[in-house]
């Protein structure tokens, strides 16, 4: 069983620079976390402190109960698969995989025995006799972590492994490491910009900023209810409208220089218990639940209202319209069968007031009675 807690973690440079900031969390055994966040966020930072590549300035690093603070890299049992695969260009894939059983002078049918039941899990079988430069750049990931399987660690790091490869061949990689996730019953701390892969592969996700954790949940969780506006945006493709306004003492939305949208019953009773009548809020809505067809805008007249149609995008199944109302920038999901005229440059759009969010303009935290 491998926990790994870390417990009041940061990270300062000698320089002064607070890289991470009170980073605590409890993963358990079978967890697939995964760390996201914008460049320089601490993201990295936090998993090469978790593989003793960075030093842990003040806190804890637990792992399967063991303080591994001061414990180097292959004291911890913790395997890494990096971004750029780090693959011995004149060794075959079976020696790349068994390299690091090699020196760690186990017996060698049982490193036969690893790299293959590794080769046969990831499908490099055909392989083994190959070199790096004569696979493609799917097959050196899979090498790069079946390099890790041989080793049987306790918790695997994935440092950005997708970020080199195309579009098809990344979410076809991402169903591969879900897989071999669920295969191996293990724990995965992954690391990623893209928030996709957050959302297709996490049984929880931690957003960070600045150093700072953001919120951490389920990706089902993170996307119904972001904890705050930095969340909100990051999480979900393509992401959140924002508009600024006031809540009116006649339970609507007010859009600053626009017209007004009735607020659902519940959210207004809450936003009036918390004392928001009257003050400026961030109303907050995904393309998903905003409508320009005739059923829908029928179903919410109570919150329809006119926007600017700048252009479009056809993306299959659906299409993207962007737009503008009372000045503020919208995005709606509209799909291919809804009979909706793009070719006019304004339309009516309607919202589902149940779905949608508000947040403090001052600490940007989602307005709720729930704790968060």
């Amino acid at each position: 069983m491998a926990d790994v807690i870390l417990k009041d973690v940061n990270k300062v440079y000698p320089n002064g620079f607070h890289a991470v900031y009170d980073f605590n969390i409890h993963i358990n055994h079978g967890d697939f976390i995964v760390l996201a966040g914008p460049s320089g966020c601490g993201k990295s930072t936090t998993l090469r402190m978790i593989a003793g590549l960075e030093e842990i300035s003040s806190g804890d690093l637990i792992i399967n109960g063991k303080r591994c603070n001061d414990l180097a890299p292959r004291d911890r049992d913790i395997a890494m698969v990096f971004q750029n695969y780090a693959l011995y260009g004149h060794m075959t894939v079976y020696h790349n995989m068994a390299f690091s059983l090699l020196i760690r002078k186990i017996d060698s049918d049982e490193i036969h025995r690893r790299v293959m039941a590794a080769a046969e899990i990831l499908g490099l079988v055909p392989y083994l006799n190959r070199k790096p430069k004569q696979l493609s750049g799917g097959q050196r990931q899979r090498v790069a972590v079946g390099r890790s399987i041989v080793r049987n660690p306790a918790v695997f790091l994935f440092d950005e492994p997708l970020s080199n490869l195309d579009a098809k061949l990344r979410g076809s990689m991402r169903k591969e490491l879900s897989i071999l996730h669920q295969k191996l019953n293990a724990t995965f701390i992954y690391v990623t910009h893209d928030q996709i892969e957050a959302l297709t592969l996490a049984t929880r996700i931690v957003v960070m900023k600045d150093g700072y954790v953001q919120q951490i949940d389920t990706p089902k969780n993170m996307f119904d209810n972001p904890r705050n506006l930095f969340v909100a945006g990051f999480i979900g493709t393509p992401p959140m409208n924002f508009y600024h306004g006031t809540v009116e003492s006649d339970g609507c939305f007010h859009f600053f220089d626009g017209p007004k949208v009735k607020i659902a019953d519940a959210k207004f009773a809450e936003l009036k218990d918390l004392g928001y009548v009257g003050k400026e809020v961030v109303m907050a809505s995904r393309p998903d639940y905003t409508y320009m067809d005739d059923a829908h805008l029928a179903e919410y007249s109570e919150a329809v209202v006119e926007m600017d149609i700048d252009t479009s995008e056809m993306l299959g199944s659906y299409f993207l319209v962007y737009g503008t109302l009372a000045n503020q920038t919208v995005i709606s999901k509209v799909l291919s069968s809804a009979k909706v005229d793009l070719s006019r440059p304004k339309a009516s759009l309607a919202f589902d007031m149940e779905r949608v969010h508000f947040f403090d303009k001052e600490t940007e935290m989602r307005i709720t009675k729930e704790e968060i």
